[in-house]
Formats: structure tokens, C-alpha cells, sequence
């Protein structure tokens, strides 16, 4: 019986997320959902007791997503350009698969309507990135990277990692996202971002 009712629950949750990426938040309606989910509004109040409640409940599960989007691979003992391409080359497979597109483009739409956005990113985004901070505290400290603000240098890690694909696939245009240009994609961001944070011996030998 208990699998039976998360089983509904996920449907339930799988069919909210079709209308709100399909209309937004505002304009889905819990008849359209229940209609997709294959019950009534009495079978979705008894599993949710508002709209919002399960938009929430959506949106947290796919902020959860991002963050095992592969921080874990940070807490290791390997070379640091290996470390940061092994974590950047599992974080943007992860974050170009469809369904969390999807979510950063509904996250985006309604973030300037109400605090979906900031739910979002408070809860899935931001708890991952302060794991990258962290590792980049930790290898400033030892000097492994220069000297610098570690928030900052996250910030511009991230962008990097982002900055060949993800625009193209969240405005829908055609881009490259096979394992082997991911990859080339990577180490890319990666050299750049050990010219500028790279300590300062070694950053003098790439020129």
C-alpha cells in the first residue's frame, strides 16, 4: 500500500511539473493537474494541501538534484586541475539534462513574480556552491590556488563551466552536449580558471 501511494504521489508531483513548465504557476490549475495525474482534485488535496505546498515540495526535489549534481567528488586528495574537472565535467551533465533545464527556466519565469527563484536557489544552487567554496577556501590555504576572495572565485568557476552551453540549452538552441564536447568544455573552463586563481609560479609558466 505504501508503494501504491508514493507511487501516486510521484505521479502526482510528474504532472505538476508539465503544467507549470507548460503555464506557470499563476496559470495552473489543480483540475489540469489532477486531470494529467489520473484523479481528482479530492485524490491531489489528499496528498498536498495547496498548490503551493506542491509546487514546494517540486521544486526543492529538483534543487536536491543539483546538488548531488556531483559536489561530492570534491572531497578528494587528487590533483587540483583534476579534482575541478572530474566535479565540473559530472556537474554539467547533470545540469543539461532536460528536466532540470526545465526547472531553471520555470525557477527563472516566476522568480520575478514570487520567491520561487529565491526557493530555488536557497535550497539547491546555493547549499552546493558553498561546497565549492569551501574546497577553494581549502586549497588557498594550502596554497594550492593564490590568494583571493573564495566566494568570488567560486562565483567565476561556475560561470566558466556554464559560459559554452548553458545559455544555448536553456534558450533551446541547438548545442553540443555529447560526453567528448562536455568534456573539451571543461578544460577550457578549467584552464582558464587556473591561469587566473593558479598559483603564482605556475600561472607565470602558461605564458
Amino acid at each position: 500500500m505504501r508503494g501504491k501511494t508514493e507511487a501516486k504521489r510521484q505521479a502526482i508531483v510528474d504532472a505538476a511539473f508539465e503544467v507549470f513548465s507548460e503555464v506557470g504557476f499563476e496559470q495552473a490549475s489543480m483540475s489540469e493537474i489532477a486531470a494529467r495525474a489520473g484523479g481528482s482534485k479530492a485524490t491531489l488535496y489528499s496528498y498536498f494541501e495547496s498548490k503551493e505546498e506542491m509546487f514546494t515540495e517540486f521544486m526543492t526535489a529538483a534543487a536536491q538534484e543539483e546538488v548531488r549534481a556531483g559536489f561530492e567528488l570534491l572531497k578528494t586528495s587528487a590533483p587540483v586541475r583534476d579534482a575541478l574537472v572530474s566535479f565540473g565535467t559530472h556537474y554539467l551533465v547533470a545540469v543539461l539534462q532536460p528536466q532540470l533545464l526545465a526547472v531553471r527556466r520555470l525557477a527563472h519565469r516566476e522568480g520575478g513574480r514570487s520567491n520561487v527563484g529565491a526557493l530555488f536557489y536557497e535550497r539547491g544552487p546555493k547549499l552546493g556552491w558553498q561546497t565549492v567554496a569551501v574546497f577553494l577556501q581549502q586549497l588557498i590555504d594550502t596554497g594550492q590556488l593564490r590568494s583571493c576572495n573564495a566566494a568570488i572565485a567560486t562565483a567565476h568557476l561556475r560561470t566558466l563551466y556554464e559560459a559554452e552551453l548553458m545559455e544555448l540549452c536553456l534558450f533551446g538552441v541547438p548545442a553540443d552536449t555529447s560526453p567528448r564536447n562536455i568534456a573539451k568544455v571543461v578544460q577550457r573552463a578549467v584552464d582558464v580558471f587556473m591561469a587566473a586563481y593558479g598559483p603564482t609560479d605556475a600561472a607565470h609558466t602558461t605564458h
